[in-house]
């Protein structure tokens, strides 16, 4: 018996022992976890560096970071499970944030640390700061993320409050009057080889209702120091049932359901990745769902935000830029539209793809491509259409926006605001700082004080030739 006890007492005390040390084991964790945690949110909410945007690197450490160890194994997964998990880790952190750090709900105990006494946001250098759309909205970046990466406004707060470093707004959607499901998959395919995706999503979303409640519950975030304009892209409900004047009223009720809680508007107007193709994209149509977008605007109990068009990049040829005159003669006599969008994605078989890539489009077959191929045909419709409207209408550059270069030749062009989306699948949220910085460093290096001076340079030397 006594051996026994001793025997019990010695497993009692190394369980005890073991236990203990995993207790301290975790504690540490959790306390250096934390304390980066801490010491990340402080030098967050520091004013950026003097003259950073003269900093020699192109590209920031995020970013080598990401394209190094992290995108080896993110191409290893299924592009929408990738996706699809970006979305769960950023409504982790975003929880967390909230949780840590209540923006709307006053005061709290880490306030000397968290939010340190408000200091400049610009640094050194020329302005990228914006007030567009006869100053209806304040844009502190021209760097903003684009429609179909958050379709449903899961990640609205860490967009509004400023959570992503250089990022200046953000784009959610498209969001249709109904729920779909969209099309079957695999929908979503990478072309690793020229930097591009393709999808053949169908305008997945959980309909107007749902994401109208989600931005309500967020509307206190609008009322932050600071908070970043979020704009709402809405399209028609992926149905081959309805079409004619049920499709502009599909178009008409989410609308009507979504402007209030939106800062911009965009319509949706051409989506290659359904199997409907061009929905609104004739003169006729799209004059016919602009007239029912003015008249239920003039019924909208509050002041009606923005309103923006998307298109396509018609091709860079007379009958592309013909083409794409007919549309904006139509959006500019509708007296409705304040922007642009420029450009949608464009069908793959059209895409200008290196051997392999075309190989991979081809063995797909359908679905609308994004990324660096569609850069240069994005850039040539932003411009057209910049030198069509007399640079009367604002407009946001996209496509194939993935360094600061490439953003700048959209500025160049005609585009206020550019917007990233397959470039982060490449590169990583460095990205957005990326760009951010790396645009102050163009302008000067070009003797521009202000991005808005360099807003349609290209456009406005063509005509002067």
């Amino acid at each position: 018996a006594p051996r026994n006890l001793v025997g019990y007492l010695g497993c009692k005390a190394t369980g005890i022992m073991a236990a203990a040390g995993l207790r301290k084991g975790v504690l540490r964790a959790t306390g250096l976890t934390g304390a980066a945690a801490v010491a990340v949110a402080y030098f967050e909410r520091l004013p950026p560096s003097k003259d950073d945007h003269l900093a020699s690197l192109s590209t920031s450490l995020t970013t080598r970071l990401y394209q190094n160890f992290a995108a080896p194994l993110v191409m290893q997964v299924d592009p929408e499970t990738a996706h699809v998990s970006t979305l769960q880790a950023g409504q982790v952190f975003q929880s967390l944030r909230l949780y840590l750090e209540p923006m709307w709900t006053g005061p709290s105990p880490l306030d000397w640390l968290l939010r340190p006494a408000s200091q400049p946001r610009e640094s050194s250098g020329p302005t990228l700061g914006q007030a567009l759309f006869d100053g209806r909205l304040t844009f502190e970046s021209p760097v903003g993320i684009a429609a179909g990466f958050d379709k449903n406004a899961w990640l609205v707060p860490t967009y509004r409050l400023g959570w992503l470093f250089g990022l200046g707004f953000a784009e959610v959607g498209s969001i249709s009057a109904l729920p779909a499901a969209g099309n079957e998959r695999p929908r979503c395919w990478r072309v690793p080889s020229d930097e591009a995706v393709i999808n053949f999503m169908g305008l997945n979303n959980e309909g107007a209702d749902a994401v109208a409640d989600r931005l309500q519950s967020f509307s206190p975030l609008r009322n932050a120091k600071d908070a970043a304009p979020i704009g709402v892209n809405i399209a028609k409900t992926h149905s081959p049932s309805i079409v004619g004047a049920a499709a502009t009223e599909d178009f008409v009720q989410s609308f009507k359901k979504l402007a209030p809680l939106a800062d911009f508007v965009v319509l949706n107007v051409s989506c290659p990745n359904t199997t409907e193709g061009k929905t609104f994209e004739e003169p006729d149509t799209l004059s016919d769902l602009l007239q029912a977008v003015a008249k239920e605007r003039g019924l909208l109990d509050c002041q009606c935000p923005p309103i923006l068009v998307k298109l396509v990049a018609t091709p860079d040829s007379e009958e592309g830029r013909a083409r794409q005159r007919s549309l904006l003669e139509v959006i500019e006599a509708s007296g409705t539209v304040d922007g642009l969008v420029i450009s949608n994605t464009v069908p793959q078989q059209q895409a200008q793809l290196s051997s392999s890539g075309r190989e991979a489009a081809n063995a797909v077959g359908k679905g609308g491509l994004s990324g660096k191929p569609i850069h240069s045909r994005s850039v040539a419709a932003i411009r057209s259409a910049y030198m069509a409207t007399g640079g009367r209408l604002p407009i946001i550059g996209v496509g194939g926006t993935d360094s600061p270069q490439a953003a700048y030749d959209k500025i160049r062009a005609g585009a206020s605001l550019v917007e990233v989306y397959t470039g982060l699948v490449y590169k990583g949220p460095g990205l957005l700082v990326d760009i951010h910085s790396g645009l102050r460093r163009l302008l000067e290096k070009d003797g521009f004080s202000s991005i808005g001076e360099a807003v349609g340079a290209d456009a406005k030397n063509s005509e002067g030739r």
